[in-house]
């Protein structure tokens, strides 16, 4: 393996996406950087993604296209991990885009620092093509605290991964998980490597309204949303070993909280009283109110927190009108 010219292995799942994959491979055409291969993994699709794919493939020898059943994303991701030949890998959507200087910078500073992971920061782009430069403290080292406290202040995406650490550390996404699939890869990452950065925002994220996270949330993605983080709470349990672990389990409590908050508000929005009933019922969210002394949950949450603690559909019916005539976002 060249040292000063690895290859790196771009994998991208596919499922639907005729209408725009073409703009994200166009994306790695343009890199500075050519020495990598792209792993496209077709999951199912039901349009003509699959054609589109195999003429690329045609015209471009760098890249395996492997079609499967639809598994989901993370089986997708998974399988571009196996079938993987460089010695670093990233992983892109396809409906998202790389900087042309993506590749290039990324690998620079891992040379740089000899890093197992280096990432960097991103913009939000919506459908509309209004772009947003999402903020990123940019922090090295250790930073699992810094991602619970931020909610996660990197994508995933923009990340430059050795092959070799996911495969020592068992480190895959979650077949079973359909929402917020990368919040337990991105924690195993970060308590197995130092993370190094690039202070650029290198990584378009494209936001579509019909897209998993954008669409509007039912009961099963908020509640699969909690369990994923009740997994990542679970895993921190009997995996971390560093002198602040009791620290990064409060932390990862409050991150479970913090989302069992905004799923309760949801409903409240949506006038789904039961639904705020038969979770305080079945789960022991009232008992976390102790988390407001150890932790620092914002003035916002906590005040949330009190509104669904009075379990008084009076007090939830006068939030539900506050929110559809005066307020749109809180």
């Amino acid at each position: 393996m060249n040292k000063n010219n690895p290859l790196i292995s771009i994998i991208i799942p596919v499922y639907n996406s005729s209408e725009f994959i073409l703009n994200t491979l166009h994306s790695l055409k343009a890199q500075s950087y050519n020495h990598y291969e792209i792993i496209l993994i077709n999951d199912g699709s039901t349009d003509n993604s699959l054609e589109i794919l195999e003429e690329y493939k045609r015209k471009n020898n760098h890249v395996i296209l492997y079609n499967q059943k639809n598994k989901g994303v993370s089986a997708a991701r998974n399988k571009g991990i196996e079938l993987s030949s460089g010695e670093f890998v990233s992983f892109l959507d396809s409906d998202d885009m790389y900087s042309s200087y993506f590749l290039e910078k990324m690998l620079s500073k891992q040379i740089q620092k000899n890093a197992d992971v280096v990432y960097c920061g991103y913009n939000r782009v919506s459908t509309s093509g209004k772009l947003t430069v999402m903020p990123c403290l940019f922090k090295e080292g250790n930073i699992l605290d810094l991602y619970f406290q931020q909610n996660g202040y990197f994508h995933f995406s923009g990340m430059l991964i050795r092959k070799s650490i996911l495969l020592e550390k068992h480190i895959y996404f979650e077949v079973a998980r359909t929402i917020s699939e990368d919040l337990l890869f991105t924690v195993q990452l970060l308590n197995n490597c130092s993370f190094y950065c690039v202070k650029e925002h290198l990584f378009n994220y494209i936001q579509r309204s019909d897209s998993v996270m954008s669409s509007e949330w039912s009961k099963n993605k908020w509640l699969s949303d909690i369990k994923g983080r009740e997994q990542i709470l679970l895993y921190l349990s009997n995996n971390y070993d560093k002198n602040d672990k009791k620290e990064i389990i409060q932390l990862a409590s409050e991150f479970i909280f913090q989302r069992e908050i905004s799923y309760m508000i949801d409903c409240i929005k949506k006038w789904k009283y039961k639904a705020i009933n038969d979770y305080l019922v079945e789960s022991n969210f009232i008992k976390k109110e102790q988390l407001f002394q150890k932790g620092k949950l914002n003035k916002k949450d906590k005040k949330k927190f009190l509104i669904i603690k009075r379990k008084n559909y009076v007090i939830w019916f006068c939030y539900t009108l506050y929110y559809r005539f005066f307020r749109f976002n809180w």
